[in-house]
C-alpha cells in the first residue's frame, strides 16, 4: 500500500526514514527541552549522545570540573573528552561553560566555544559526549556530583567481589 492508498488518517504515512545520528541527537535535545515542567529550578545535564544516553547529571556545586580524569566533579570515560576538560561555573542566576585544554572542544548547540553563558535546552558538548543542559523538578541521586551514593554503590562492589573471593579460597 501506498501513501496515496492509505484513506485511513489515523495510520500516517507508511515508509521508512533515515536520519543522521546528529538530528537524532538534535531532536532528543529539543524533546527535552520542551518537556521540562516550567517549576523546574534544579540544573542538570541530561545525556543524548550514545555514549552518555540518558545519564542525569544534578549540577549541585557552584563550580564543576568536567573530564575523564577520576578527581573531576563530572568523569565521562570517553576518549574524546580531555582529563580537565572544562568547567560548569553558577554566576548568580546564570550557568556558564568554559573551556579548559581540552583537545577536541567544547560547543554549545554545536559552536565551538572557549567560554558562553548557556541556558536551558542548550546543547552542550565535552568534545564526543553531548547532553542538554535543563532544569529538573528534583534532584536524583546519579553521577560523582551528586554525592556519595556513586562510592557507596562501589565499595559494596568490592566487598562483594573480595567475599566471592574468599570464599572460594577457603
Amino acid at each position: 500500500m501506498t501513501d496515496k492508498d492509505n484513506n485511513n488518517p489515523s495510520m500516517g504515512p507508511q515508509g521508512t526514514q533515515v536520519f543522521e545520528k546528529n538530528d537524532i541527537n538534535k531532536m532528543i535535545a529539543d524533546k527535552i527541552a520542551n518537556a521540562q515542567s516550567g517549576t523546574a529550578t534544579t540544573p542538570a545535564l541530561i545525556g543524548v549522545s550514545e555514549n552518555v544516553a540518558g545519564i542525569q547529571i544534578i549540577l549541585m556545586k557552584d563550580k564543576l570540573e568536567v573530564g575523564r580524569r577520576p578527581t573531576a566533579d563530572i568523569v565521562l570515560e570517553d576518549a574524546s573528552v580531555s582529563s580537565m576538560h572544562a568547567q560548569i561555573i553558577k554566576q548568580g542566576d546564570d550557568w556558564k561553560v568554559l573551556n579548559l585544554l581540552s583537545s577536541n572542544g567544547t560547543f554549545v548547540n554545536g559552536e565551538k566555544v572557549s567560554e558562553k553563558f548557556i541556558t536551558s535546552g542548550d546543547r552542550i558538548a565535552f568534545a564526543g559526549a553531548e547532553f542538554v543542559f535543563t532544569m529538573v523538578d528534583e534532584p536524583v541521586p546519579t553521577g560523582k556530583s551528586s554525592g556519595g551514593l556513586g562510592l557507596i554503590l562501589m565499595a559494596l562492589g568490592l566487598v562483594a567481589a573480595f567475599a566471592g573471593l574468599f570464599y572460594f579460597i577457603l
